[in-house]
């Protein structure tokens, strides 16, 4: 007696022949979104020699500083001999605390400091208590001006200042750059800049 076609089982698909416990990660592995993580901008950082450069500059402030207060602890000892042993001890305590905050932020603010430079835009990060992020439109550039104070000079660094057109903080500066390497992207700004870009 021929079978009954009604009562044949329907032939086994390869698709669901295959595990499903197979099936669920090959569809798994389609539907799930990507969590790559995008790639950091890349930014370039200043020259190294900005530190030293930077910490030169602070000890100098600061004892210059020291020097008015020492000057003013003496002129308040003569007059009240009990309180020089606190207007010493007072002095000698702000006089360390100066200098390790002189020599210790000065690396912190170069690890925060970077920028960046495509087509369309100046891009600046700095900051070392208050991050503060800024983009320069190359169009809206006014001018470059490269400057180069005694101390720069000395350890070969320059500072791009970067004027602006329709922006309420119109200047924007770049320090601590490698003499030829200011001179450089100066010419390559103006390059990019806009109509006004000297």
């Amino acid at each position: 007696m021929p079978p009954d076609p009604a009562n044949e089982a329907p032939p086994a698909d390869s698709a669901t022949a295959e595990p499903a416990f197979l099936g669920a990660q090959t569809d798994d592995s389609v539907q799930e979104p990507s969590t790559a993580v995008p790639a950091a901008i890349a930014l370039q950082a200043l020259d190294r020699r900005v530190v030293a450069l930077w910490r030169v500059t602070r000890f100098i402030v600061l004892g210059v500083l020291m020097l008015a207060l020492l000057v003013g602890a003496a002129v308040v000892a003569w007059n009240l001999p009990p309180l020089r042993v606190w207007l010493v001890t007072a002095w000698v305590i702000v006089s360390a605390a100066g200098a390790v905050l002189a020599w210790w932020f000065p690396g912190r603010a170069y690890r925060a400091w970077g920028y960046r430079i495509d087509d369309q835009v100046l891009e600046t990060h700095s900051g070392v208590v208050f991050r503060v992020t800024r983009l320069l439109p190359l169009p809206r550039l006014q001018h470059v001006d490269l400057q180069r104070g005694p101390l720069e000079r000395a350890f070969g660094l320059a500072s791009l200042v970067l004027h602006t057109a329709g922006t309420h903080e119109a200047t924007i500066v770049i320090p601590g750059l490698d003499a030829d390497e200011a001179v450089r992207l100066r010419d390559h700004l103006v390059r990019l800049g806009g109509d006004d870009g000297v």
